[in-house]
Protein backbone atom coordinates (compact mmCIF):
# COMPACT_ATOMS: atom_id res chain seq x y z
CA UNK A 1 0.00 0.00 0.00
CA UNK A 2 1.12 3.51 -0.70
CA UNK A 3 -0.09 4.90 2.61
CA UNK A 4 2.69 7.46 2.74
CA UNK A 5 1.34 9.11 -0.40
CA UNK A 6 -2.16 9.55 0.99
CA UNK A 7 -1.70 9.89 4.74
CA UNK A 8 -3.76 13.06 4.81
CA UNK A 9 -6.58 11.78 2.62
CA UNK A 10 -9.90 10.43 3.85
CA UNK A 11 -9.18 7.33 1.73
CA UNK A 12 -6.24 6.49 3.98
CA UNK A 13 -8.36 6.75 7.11
CA UNK A 14 -11.06 4.59 5.57
CA UNK A 15 -8.47 2.03 4.54
CA UNK A 16 -7.13 1.87 8.09
CA UNK A 17 -10.56 1.46 9.61
CA UNK A 18 -11.63 -1.20 7.12
CA UNK A 19 -8.42 -3.11 7.79
CA UNK A 20 -9.18 -3.15 11.50
CA UNK A 21 -12.78 -4.07 10.79
CA UNK A 22 -11.97 -6.96 8.47
CA UNK A 23 -9.11 -8.21 10.63
CA UNK A 24 -11.28 -8.39 13.73
CA UNK A 25 -14.17 -10.05 11.93
CA UNK A 26 -12.47 -12.48 9.63
CA UNK A 27 -8.72 -12.60 10.23
CA UNK A 28 -8.00 -12.00 6.55
CA UNK A 29 -4.66 -11.26 4.95
CA UNK A 30 -3.78 -9.70 1.60
CA UNK A 31 -1.71 -11.47 -1.03
CA UNK A 32 0.74 -8.84 -2.29
CA UNK A 33 -0.25 -7.20 -5.55
CA UNK A 34 -3.27 -9.43 -6.13
CA UNK A 35 -6.03 -8.16 -3.87
CA UNK A 36 -7.00 -11.74 -3.05
CA UNK A 37 -8.51 -12.78 0.26
CA UNK A 38 -6.96 -15.53 2.30
CA UNK A 39 -10.03 -17.38 3.50
CA UNK A 40 -12.16 -15.11 1.29
CA UNK A 41 -15.34 -17.05 1.80
CA UNK A 42 -15.17 -16.51 5.56
CA UNK A 43 -14.54 -12.78 5.19
CA UNK A 44 -17.36 -12.30 2.72
CA UNK A 45 -19.71 -14.31 4.89
CA UNK A 46 -19.34 -11.84 7.76
CA UNK A 47 -22.31 -9.48 7.60
CA UNK A 48 -21.63 -5.79 8.12
CA UNK A 49 -25.31 -4.95 8.61
CA UNK A 50 -24.91 -4.55 12.37
CA UNK A 51 -21.89 -2.26 12.17
CA UNK A 52 -23.71 1.02 11.57
CA UNK A 53 -26.96 2.67 10.60
CA UNK A 54 -27.83 2.13 6.96
CA UNK A 55 -28.23 4.64 4.11
CA UNK A 56 -30.34 7.76 4.55
CA UNK A 57 -33.68 7.13 2.76
CA UNK A 58 -33.90 10.80 1.75
CA UNK A 59 -30.63 10.54 -0.15
CA UNK A 60 -30.47 6.89 -1.13
CA UNK A 61 -34.06 5.72 -1.51
CA UNK A 62 -36.86 4.10 0.45
CA UNK A 63 -37.38 0.37 0.79
CA UNK A 64 -40.95 0.89 -0.45
CA UNK A 65 -39.72 2.24 -3.82
CA UNK A 66 -40.92 0.48 -6.95
CA UNK A 67 -37.63 0.31 -8.87
CA UNK A 68 -37.74 -3.02 -10.66
CA UNK A 69 -34.15 -4.08 -9.90
CA UNK A 70 -34.62 -3.27 -6.22
CA UNK A 71 -37.82 -5.30 -6.13
CA UNK A 72 -36.36 -8.27 -8.03
CA UNK A 73 -33.19 -8.36 -5.96
CA UNK A 74 -35.19 -8.25 -2.73
CA UNK A 75 -37.43 -11.07 -3.92
CA UNK A 76 -34.62 -13.44 -4.88
CA UNK A 77 -32.73 -12.50 -1.72
CA UNK A 78 -35.68 -13.36 0.52
CA UNK A 79 -36.36 -16.58 -1.42
CA UNK A 80 -32.65 -17.50 -1.59
CA UNK A 81 -32.96 -17.84 -5.37
CA UNK A 82 -30.32 -15.31 -6.48
CA UNK A 83 -27.23 -16.67 -8.26
CA UNK A 84 -25.30 -15.78 -5.09
CA UNK A 85 -26.97 -14.80 -1.83
CA UNK A 86 -25.30 -12.88 1.01
CA UNK A 87 -26.63 -10.75 3.83
CA UNK A 88 -25.16 -7.57 2.30
CA UNK A 89 -25.50 -8.22 -1.44
CA UNK A 90 -26.76 -10.64 -4.07
CA UNK A 91 -25.48 -11.60 -7.51
CA UNK A 92 -27.95 -11.73 -10.38
CA UNK A 93 -27.82 -12.29 -14.12
CA UNK A 94 -26.69 -9.29 -16.15
CA UNK A 95 -27.74 -7.85 -19.49
CA UNK A 96 -28.85 -10.26 -22.18
CA UNK A 97 -26.39 -10.36 -25.06
CA UNK A 98 -26.92 -11.39 -28.69
CA UNK A 99 -23.42 -12.90 -28.59
CA UNK A 100 -24.06 -14.65 -25.26
CA UNK A 101 -21.45 -12.67 -23.39
CA UNK A 102 -21.27 -13.85 -19.77
CA UNK A 103 -22.07 -11.05 -17.34
CA UNK A 104 -23.58 -10.60 -13.89
CA UNK A 105 -24.43 -7.79 -11.50
CA UNK A 106 -23.78 -7.48 -7.78
CA UNK A 107 -26.67 -5.69 -6.04
CA UNK A 108 -26.63 -4.44 -2.42
CA UNK A 109 -29.41 -5.63 -0.15
CA UNK A 110 -29.52 -2.08 1.26
CA UNK A 111 -31.70 0.41 -0.60
CA UNK A 112 -29.16 2.52 -2.50
CA UNK A 113 -30.02 4.52 -5.62
CA UNK A 114 -26.49 4.47 -6.97
CA UNK A 115 -23.05 6.05 -6.98
CA UNK A 116 -24.41 9.38 -5.68
CA UNK A 117 -25.39 7.92 -2.28
CA UNK A 118 -22.76 9.18 0.19
CA UNK A 119 -23.26 6.22 2.55
CA UNK A 120 -21.28 3.96 0.22
CA UNK A 121 -18.19 6.11 0.88
CA UNK A 122 -18.42 5.52 4.63
CA UNK A 123 -16.33 3.08 6.61
CA UNK A 124 -19.35 0.99 7.60
CA UNK A 125 -20.45 0.23 4.04
CA UNK A 126 -19.68 -3.29 2.81
CA UNK A 127 -16.82 -3.62 0.35
CA UNK A 128 -19.03 -4.12 -2.69
CA UNK A 129 -16.12 -4.01 -5.15
CA UNK A 130 -14.18 -6.72 -3.35
CA UNK A 131 -17.32 -8.85 -3.20
CA UNK A 132 -17.90 -8.45 -6.95
CA UNK A 133 -14.28 -9.36 -7.66
CA UNK A 134 -14.61 -12.46 -5.48
CA UNK A 135 -17.93 -13.73 -6.80
CA UNK A 136 -16.81 -13.25 -10.42
CA UNK A 137 -14.59 -16.31 -9.80
CA UNK A 138 -17.09 -18.43 -7.85
CA UNK A 139 -19.52 -20.86 -9.53
CA UNK A 140 -22.14 -20.38 -10.78
CA UNK A 141 -21.17 -16.75 -11.49
CA UNK A 142 -17.72 -17.24 -13.06
CA UNK A 143 -16.74 -14.51 -15.53
CA UNK A 144 -14.09 -15.18 -18.21
CA UNK A 145 -10.78 -13.44 -17.58
CA UNK A 146 -9.73 -10.70 -17.56
CA UNK A 147 -12.64 -9.82 -15.26
CA UNK A 148 -13.82 -6.23 -15.46
CA UNK A 149 -16.05 -4.57 -12.88
CA UNK A 150 -17.98 -1.37 -13.50
CA UNK A 151 -20.65 1.02 -12.30
CA UNK A 152 -22.52 3.63 -14.33
CA UNK A 153 -23.32 7.23 -13.55
CA UNK A 154 -26.77 8.32 -12.44
CA UNK A 155 -27.51 9.58 -15.96
CA UNK A 156 -26.36 6.42 -17.77
CA UNK A 157 -27.86 3.64 -15.66
CA UNK A 158 -31.09 1.79 -16.43
CA UNK A 159 -32.11 1.11 -12.83
CA UNK A 160 -32.13 3.20 -9.66
CA UNK A 161 -30.61 0.52 -7.46
CA UNK A 162 -26.84 0.38 -7.18
CA UNK A 163 -25.33 -2.50 -9.13
CA UNK A 164 -21.79 -3.37 -10.13
CA UNK A 165 -21.40 -5.02 -13.52
CA UNK A 166 -19.19 -8.11 -13.66
CA UNK A 167 -18.04 -8.95 -17.20
CA UNK A 168 -14.97 -9.71 -19.23
CA UNK A 169 -12.87 -6.64 -20.08
CA UNK A 170 -12.71 -5.91 -23.80
CA UNK A 171 -9.45 -6.91 -25.44
CA UNK A 172 -8.94 -3.46 -26.98
CA UNK A 173 -9.46 -1.77 -23.64
CA UNK A 174 -7.14 -4.13 -21.77
CA UNK A 175 -4.46 -3.72 -24.45
CA UNK A 176 -4.65 0.09 -24.38
CA UNK A 177 -4.33 0.18 -20.60
CA UNK A 178 -1.27 -2.08 -20.61
CA UNK A 179 0.34 -0.19 -23.52
CA UNK A 180 -0.03 3.14 -21.69
CA UNK A 181 0.91 1.90 -18.24
CA UNK A 182 3.32 4.82 -17.84
CA UNK A 183 0.45 7.34 -18.09
CA UNK A 184 -1.43 5.92 -15.11
CA UNK A 185 -1.15 7.47 -11.65
CA UNK A 186 0.08 5.60 -8.60
CA UNK A 187 -1.45 7.84 -5.92
CA UNK A 188 -5.01 9.04 -5.38
CA UNK A 189 -3.88 12.69 -5.60
CA UNK A 190 -2.12 12.22 -8.94
CA UNK A 191 -5.02 10.19 -10.29
CA UNK A 192 -6.88 13.48 -10.78
CA UNK A 193 -4.42 14.64 -13.46
CA UNK A 194 -3.93 11.37 -15.33
CA UNK A 195 -5.36 11.11 -18.85
CA UNK A 196 -5.40 7.89 -20.84
CA UNK A 197 -7.11 7.22 -24.18
CA UNK A 198 -8.83 3.82 -24.08
CA UNK A 199 -10.77 2.17 -26.89
CA UNK A 200 -14.17 0.68 -26.20
CA UNK A 201 -17.46 -0.08 -27.90
CA UNK A 202 -19.95 2.59 -28.88
CA UNK A 203 -23.16 0.96 -30.05
CA UNK A 204 -23.60 3.73 -32.61
CA UNK A 205 -19.99 4.32 -33.71
CA UNK A 206 -18.24 0.99 -33.14
CA UNK A 207 -14.84 0.76 -31.42
CA UNK A 208 -13.75 4.30 -30.51
CA UNK A 209 -11.55 5.86 -27.78
CA UNK A 210 -12.65 7.91 -24.80
CA UNK A 211 -10.63 9.83 -22.20
CA UNK A 212 -10.19 8.28 -18.76
CA UNK A 213 -8.34 8.86 -15.51
CA UNK A 214 -6.38 5.76 -14.51
CA UNK A 215 -4.87 4.73 -11.18
CA UNK A 216 -2.65 1.68 -10.65
CA UNK A 217 -3.57 0.09 -7.33
CA UNK A 218 -2.21 -3.11 -5.73
CA UNK A 219 -5.58 -4.39 -4.49
CA UNK A 220 -8.77 -3.24 -2.81
CA UNK A 221 -9.55 -5.89 -0.21
CA UNK A 222 -9.31 -3.20 2.48
CA UNK A 223 -9.98 -0.12 0.33
CA UNK A 224 -13.26 1.66 -0.30
CA UNK A 225 -13.02 2.53 -3.99
CA UNK A 226 -16.01 4.87 -3.78
CA UNK A 227 -14.26 6.89 -1.05
CA UNK A 228 -11.05 6.91 -3.08
CA UNK A 229 -12.97 8.22 -6.11
CA UNK A 230 -14.52 11.02 -4.04
CA UNK A 231 -11.11 11.99 -2.66
CA UNK A 232 -9.70 12.05 -6.19
CA UNK A 233 -12.55 14.31 -7.32
CA UNK A 234 -11.75 16.71 -4.49
CA UNK A 235 -8.18 16.92 -5.83
CA UNK A 236 -9.53 17.36 -9.37
CA UNK A 237 -11.65 20.33 -8.27
CA UNK A 238 -8.52 22.12 -7.11
CA UNK A 239 -7.13 23.76 -3.98
CA UNK A 240 -9.72 24.51 -1.34
CA UNK A 241 -12.33 22.11 -2.68
CA UNK A 242 -14.41 20.30 -0.09
CA UNK A 243 -15.64 16.75 0.25
CA UNK A 244 -19.20 18.07 -0.09
CA UNK A 245 -18.32 19.59 -3.47
CA UNK A 246 -16.76 16.31 -4.58
CA UNK A 247 -19.81 14.41 -3.37
CA UNK A 248 -22.04 16.64 -5.50
CA UNK A 249 -20.35 15.46 -8.72
CA UNK A 250 -20.19 11.76 -7.82
CA UNK A 251 -23.45 11.30 -9.72
CA UNK A 252 -21.73 12.05 -13.04
CA UNK A 253 -18.96 9.45 -12.62
CA UNK A 254 -18.37 6.01 -14.00
CA UNK A 255 -15.87 3.72 -12.25
CA UNK A 256 -14.28 0.59 -13.68
CA UNK A 257 -11.81 -1.96 -12.30
CA UNK A 258 -9.66 -4.04 -14.67
CA UNK A 259 -6.76 -6.34 -13.68
CA UNK A 260 -3.29 -5.18 -14.64
CA UNK A 261 -1.12 -7.75 -16.49
CA UNK A 262 1.94 -6.71 -14.45
CA UNK A 263 0.05 -7.14 -11.15
CA UNK A 264 -2.57 -5.22 -9.25
CA UNK A 265 -5.45 -3.37 -10.88
CA UNK A 266 -6.30 -0.40 -13.06
CA UNK A 267 -8.90 1.76 -11.32
CA UNK A 268 -10.49 3.66 -14.20
CA UNK A 269 -12.75 6.70 -14.00
CA UNK A 270 -14.40 9.03 -16.47
CA UNK A 271 -17.28 11.48 -16.93
CA UNK A 272 -18.74 13.17 -20.00
CA UNK A 273 -16.99 16.49 -19.44
CA UNK A 274 -13.53 14.95 -18.97
CA UNK A 275 -11.00 16.10 -21.56
CA UNK A 276 -7.34 15.63 -22.33
CA UNK A 277 -5.52 18.95 -22.98
CA UNK A 278 -3.30 17.15 -25.49
CA UNK A 279 -6.27 15.78 -27.47
CA UNK A 280 -9.15 18.21 -26.82
CA UNK A 281 -11.47 16.56 -29.34
CA UNK A 282 -11.42 13.32 -27.35
CA UNK A 283 -14.11 13.29 -24.67
CA UNK A 284 -14.94 11.23 -21.63
CA UNK A 285 -17.90 8.97 -20.93
CA UNK A 286 -20.31 8.44 -18.04
CA UNK A 287 -20.82 4.71 -18.57
CA UNK A 288 -18.67 1.64 -17.94
CA UNK A 289 -20.28 -0.23 -20.87
CA UNK A 290 -17.62 0.56 -23.53
CA UNK A 291 -14.87 -1.30 -21.67
CA UNK A 292 -16.83 -4.44 -20.75
CA UNK A 293 -18.11 -7.32 -22.90
CA UNK A 294 -21.83 -7.09 -22.14
CA UNK A 295 -23.37 -6.23 -25.51
CA UNK A 296 -24.38 -6.41 -28.31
Amino acid sequence: MRDGDRSNDEASELTRRRFIQFSSLAGTTVLAGAGVLSGAGHALAASSSALATGPDPKECGKTSDSDSLWQRSQKCHSNNTCRQNHADYVVMGGAKSKKNYVNYILVPTERIYGIECSWICGSSAPNYWNAADYYATQPPTVVPTPVGLGINSKQARDFNQLHIHMARARWESWHDLAAQDNLAATTVAKWADSRVSIRGLSQNLGIIPHTYRVLIWPGFTHDNLFAMLRTMLRHALGHGATTAQAQAIMQYQTLIVIPRPAGGYYIVNSEKVLKDPNTPKLVGTDTCDPLLLMHP
